[in-house]
């Protein structure tokens, strides 16, 4: 599940359990004031991970927020999952407010120097949606691709930085692992998923989000992963009818 918290990119996942949807309320809530706190920060990102432990009968959450030169922490442990999800968002919180008064400086402007080189490429603006929509409603996956062939360039230097932050995918790149697929891969959940696009969220928004889960879908199954994405590219090169 992702959430779009201002510039703070979300991702949650969960083990054993789901998040009600007043429960998800609450933790909005809370995640925004995190939000407040790292407004300053490029590019940060969260990971919260939920887990149920039936036998203990407790919630564990695992938080980790990946901020310039740092990724700070957090986890808790309650048999109220409420409970659980605000200890672990508050100390995080509290993190990221050390961490402002005693920042790596040198890491923080390694950082601003990557962040001003994804600027270099700018992203286009939001699609018209319509052809797309039609492309997705027909099936036709040449037709989806060819109407965003503008986001080639953005998409792949995306797909760059999102590798750089897996020691994992580094090591297999320009192996089993290649950049191409991985962008391949993007699309081919983007057109999957289009009917069922958050409206709320802008398109590119909603296409970097993909990024993540179309990676770590390649790096658990990369065989079929990879066939589906071969198999896209030789749609994507046939003529339009």
């Amino acid at each position: 599940m992702q959430m779009s918290i201002d510039r703070l990119r979300v991702e949650i996942t969960t083990t054993g359990c789901q998040i009600p949807s007043d429960e998800r309320t609450r933790l909005q809530s809370w995640l925004t004031e995190l939000g407040d706190h790292v407004r300053e920060f490029a590019d940060p990102a969260l990971e919260v991970h939920v887990i149920n432990h039936p036998r203990s009968e407790r919630y564990h959450v695992e938080c980790k927020l990946k901020l310039p030169g740092r990724t700070l922490f957090a986890g808790e442990q309650d048999p109220y999952l409420d409970s659980a999800l605000e200890r672990a968002v508050t100390r995080l919180t509290r993190k990221v407010e050390a961490y402002k008064e005693h920042p790596d400086r040198e890491a923080a402007d390694l950082a601003g120097r990557r962040a001003a080189l994804d600027q270099s490429v700018v992203a286009p603006e939001d699609p018209d949606t319509a052809p797309l929509a039609e492309a997705a409603g027909a099936g036709n996956y040449r037709a989806f691709r060819t109407a965003l062939v503008g986001y080639e360039d953005w998409l792949r230097l995306r797909v760059g930085r999102m590798v750089q932050r897996y020691p994992e995918a580094q090591a297999r790149v320009g192996g089993k692992l290649l950049l191409g697929d991985v962008v391949e891969e993007v699309y081919l959940n983007a057109f999957e998923n289009f009917t069922r696009r958050p409206t709320a969220v802008s398109f590119r928004e909603w296409l970097d989000g993909l990024i993540d889960p179309s990676l770590h879908a390649l790096l658990r199954h990369p065989d079929e992963e990879q066939e589906a994405a071969s198999m896209a590219r030789t749609v994507r090169a046939q003529p339009l009818e």
